[in-house]
């Protein structure tokens, strides 16, 4: 793959002009950069370097760091920035709002040289089916996708700004977490295949209420065309808002009725989740790397984009790509520490959420499937009033389950979800409520061998409990 950047061919003067800058030199205009960064612990020389402020932080006070590190250009709001050697300065009124031009203006060049886009939003399962559809959309040219979380309003610009200079198809995450929030990145990224993954309670504080969360993620089948295909949920087929959706609508599930259906395959591979995907007459038998049943959804999600552009799909060709698939730390990681088995799962966290990875978890045929199973689960974050109540349901899902050896709640819903899962468990599982990390730690010290789900919101840090036990297995 080539690994020029697009936005490397043009100079200062075409990225000025792009963003209605003002360059105080003539001389500089004629000047590239080599890429685009937000963070001074990321540049590299050569970079733009785009000065964004907020409430804690204004990056106008690391101008003179940026230049030390060999940025070339800076954006900058007007009259904020003085004179630097080496550093040209680009002067816009507002260097956010730049940015998000930036990201769209070396969107539409590539688009008007072939380029085609996906876009990607959802409750859960976005960072799943980007990475599938990645792995698809690599059999048939060059793919530049999201990486790690740059999925807002920050992300989404940075991630068009590294387009590559060659790039057949781009897949694009948009996160929000409130209303408005997909609308603007949308708007920097038409896509021509769009998909909500899943709706539910992720984030729910910031969109008051379930359809508000619904509302929200429609807002990706805004400024379409008649060549916009939106890819909806069989059961969310009639509740997402596509009014004035001008292209095709496309569902996937297990539904009989749904366009891109699934069947569980029961012959796949171990620690593999065979997939049959049916699409009228047509038929392809698949395996991902991953386990769950939602995972299959995702499957159906990302391959409805293929079915939605008309290309031709050869299952062996698919069935290979799909073996490649990876997910980023935090997703269904799994690290072995002494005896204890670990399923990291815990990048983030809703009430459907750990519902599919405990269904998961405890469905799957592991190798170490003799040990006793622990589910760990820490808080879910951003959800608002009725927060206390979901984490509750939740428990009592986990309490219910047969086979569990133990069920270990973290966090400030520890004591509440304890109790609730006391109300619906058998006499054989162990219940504890613990306050944090530290606790969670000295709990597992006590057991010599377990297979261990950890699942909770990124901003617990659920997975220093790892770390931690290395630690102890290092001498540390």
């Amino acid at each position: 793959m080539n690994s020029t950047l697009r936005i490397a061919t043009w100079t200062l003067g075409q990225i000025a002009d792009a963003i209605g800058g003002e360059i105080a030199s003539e001389h500089a205009r004629a000047l590239s950069a080599t890429g685009v960064s937000t963070d001074t612990r990321q540049i590299t020389p050569g970079a733009l370097f785009v000065a964004l402020s907020g409430p804690n932080f204004d990056a106008h006070d690391f101008l003179g760091r940026a230049a030390e590190l060999g940025a070339t250009a800076a954006i900058v709001a007007h009259g904020r920035a003085a004179s630097i050697a080496g550093l040209v300065l680009i002067e816009v009124d507002d260097p956010e709002r730049a940015l998000g031009d930036l990201g769209r203006a070396l969107w539409l060049e590539a688009t008007a040289q072939g380029m085609h886009t996906v876009a990607v939003t959802g409750s859960n399962g976005k960072t799943t089916v980007k990475e599938i559809l990645a792995n698809l959309w690599s059999g048939f040219g060059v793919v530049h996708a999201t990486r790690g979380n740059l999925n807002n309003h920050i992300g989404v610009p940075l991630t068009l700004c590294a387009l590559p200079l060659v790039c057949d198809h781009l897949i694009v995450e948009m996160g929000a977490n409130a209303v408005g929030d997909i609308e603007r990145l949308i708007q920097l990224a038409p896509a021509s295949e769009r998909i909500i993954t899943s709706i539910g309670y992720a984030h729910v504080e910031g969109f008051g209420s379930l359809e508000g969360v619904r509302r929200a993620k429609s807002e990706i089948f805004l400024a379409s065309d008649a060549n916009t295909a939106a890819i909806v949920p069989y059961e969310e087929r009639l509740k997402v808002k596509l009014e004035g959706f001008a292209g095709r609508i496309l569902t996937f599930g297990g539904q009989a009725e749904a366009d891109v259906r699934y069947v569980l395959d029961a012959g796949a591979p171990a620690g593999s989740l065979g997939v049959r995907i049916e699409v009228d007459s047509r038929k392809w038998t698949l395996s991902l790397p991953l386990l769950g049943v939602h995972n299959a959804d995702n499957l159906a999600a990302a391959f409805a984009t293929l079915i939605a552009r008309g290309v031709l799909v050869e299952e062996s060709d698919c069935a290979l790509r799909l073996t490649r698939l990876t997910l980023p730390q935090g997703r269904w990681r799994i690290e072995q520490v002494g005896g204890l088995h670990f399923i990291d799962d815990a990048y983030n966290a809703n009430p459907s959420s750990v519902r599919a990875s405990f269904d998961a978890f405890m469905g799957a045929p592991w190798p170490a499937g003799q040990l006793g199973r622990v589910a760990i689960v820490g808080e879910m974050l951003e959800l608002g009033v009725d927060s206390a109540r979901h984490h509750e349901e939740v428990a009592r899902h986990i309490g219910a389950t047969k086979e569990l050896s133990a069920f270990v709640a973290v966090g400030t819903h520890a004591q509440a979800m304890a109790q609730a899962a006391a109300e619906v468990c058998s006499d054989q599982l162990e219940i504890v409520a613990l306050a944090g990390i530290e606790e969670v730690v000295v709990w597992l010290r006590q057991r010599p061998s377990a297979l261990v789900l950890l699942k909770a919101s990124r901003g617990s840090r659920l997975e220093r409990v790892i770390e931690a036990l290395k630690q102890d297995a290092e001498g540390g």
